[in-house]
């Protein structure tokens, strides 16, 4: 009897692109899973009664455990970018940039007594363009597939995706 070994390859090489996962999909349920952990740290600053302290661990929320989880998905941007429509990529640039400088200003307001309206004002404003940050990614990546991410970007969405696996 003659041994026949079957490989998958030739057959997943012709899977239409339909059936690879679709990126969109994967992105909504990390965004939200990290959304619901911003949240959690960032409400407290929200609060009518919130303090110094509020807004300062805010500020050290963002700068350590957000700011790891925002430079892969900068890294997940950065290798998408080149596969978007002009106008898409212009649109997740500029939603980018503006998110970044939200975030500076959150930095510099939250350092300083006395600030608590503003600390606010500014935690309110990032959550808000971060939001749509978020839904930016996911609507510049919904014609793409897991399959279309370069290198780079497929690293940059397994570290996303293990890092949202330790929250709670």
């Amino acid at each position: 009897m003659m041994n026949a070994m079957v490989t998958t390859e030739p057959i997943l090489g012709t899977l239409p692109r339909r059936i690879a996962p679709p990126l969109d999909g994967k992105l909504r349920h990390l965004h939200r899973r990290w959304m619901e952990e911003i949240s959690a740290w960032l409400t407290p600053a929200l609060a009518p009664d919130a303090d110094f302290w509020n807004g300062w661990s805010a500020v050290r929320y963002i700068n350590d455990q957000f700011d790891r989880q925002y430079r892969r998905k900068c890294a997940l941007v950065a290798a998408i970018l080149p596969l978007l429509r002009p106008t898409d990529a212009f649109a997740l640039c500029a939603a980018t940039v503006l998110l970044e400088r939200t975030r500076r200003d959150l930095d510099r307001m939250g350092r300083r007594l006395g600030a608590t309206e503003m600390v606010r004002a500014v935690t309110r404003r990032f959550l808000q363009l971060l939001r749509t940050w978020l839904g930016e990614i996911e609507r510049a990546a919904e014609k793409l597939t897991v399959r279309d991410l370069p290198a780079e970007g497929r690293h940059a969405l397994a570290q996303l995706t293990v890092a949202a696996a330790t929250w709670q």
